[in-house]
């Protein structure tokens, strides 16, 4: 009996102090371990813990997008899955939400992404003109096999929009909003929201390929957002612009546009 005593407590005891370490396991040793699961993300100058931790810089692909902090739930862990909810600060991108992570598949669940507009300017490629003002983005669910987006849905608020550059004007708020389709791809439409330029686009993204076709017509005697047009798209016979892009989600720098 005394044996038995003895072993049960070592037991309890080795139950303890695996716990005490796992609880303030430190957050580098941590992703040391499990990193591979946030791949193609990097965490560099980490702090905290494996729980509650800090990275100073969380890398994309060779860029940084500023620092990271992150509440890492435990019970997830027993299936393989790291969940945790994050917050992103960075210089030119802000982002918080809940993500789970799973091999190559990531979740993001009730997320929210915070950027200049200037960041989309690759993707519409009129570089004749710069773009202002504020995009926020608000993503009820998103799931990623790598980089390649399988299903997402939710909205995007373009605040302020504006163009500077070679012509200056306002265009008001713009509004999108985007879910899959039954074909893998995900599509959406944009409008806007009562300002002096009139939007109707819809577009579409499948397999690293994006598409959007938009009609763009000035509200009232704008002469200041006359000029901006003329850079953008073919003009059509009720006054109206008509745009159409194409390109490479993961060669933004080098996408065509077809005007």
């Amino acid at each position: 009996m005394r044996f038995v005593r003895i072993v049960l407590w070592s037991l309890l005891l080795l139950t303890a102090i695996s716990g005490v370490a796992a609880w303030t396991c430190p957050a580098d040793l941590g992703y040391r371990l499990a990193g591979g699961a946030l791949a193609p993300v990097g965490l560099r100058d980490l702090s905290g813990s494996i729980w509650n931790g800090h990275a100073a810089h969380a890398d994309l692909l060779g860029s940084d997008l500023g620092a990271v902090d992150w509440t890492l739930q435990a019970l997830p862990l027993l299936h393989g899955t790291l969940a945790a909810h994050f917050t992103l600060s960075g210089p030119t991108l802000s982002a918080s939400g809940s993500v789970e992570c799973s091999d190559t598949v990531m979740e993001f669940r009730d997320a929210m992404l915070r950027m200049p507009a200037s960041v989309a300017a690759p993707a519409l490629a009129i570089p004749a003109l710069e773009l202002l003002g504020t995009i926020q983005i608000e993503v009820g669910h998103a799931r990623l096999q790598g980089l390649l987006p399988e299903a997402a849905a939710g909205s995007a608020l373009w605040r302020d929009a504006a163009v500077g550059g070679a012509a200056q004007a306002a265009l008001g708020d713009l509004k999108a909003t985007f879910a899959s389709t039954p074909d893998g791809a995900i599509a959406g439409t944009v409008r806007d929201l009562g300002g002096p330029l009139e939007v109707a686009a819809t577009f579409r993204a499948s397999v690293g390929q994006y598409e959007a076709q938009a009609r763009l017509f000035p509200r009232g005697d704008n002469p200041q957002l006359n000029e901006a047009l003329q850079y953008v798209g073919q003009p059509q016979a009720d006054g109206s612009r008509s745009l159409e892009i194409r390109g490479r989600a993961f060669g933004l720098l080098g996408s065509g546009r077809s005007p």
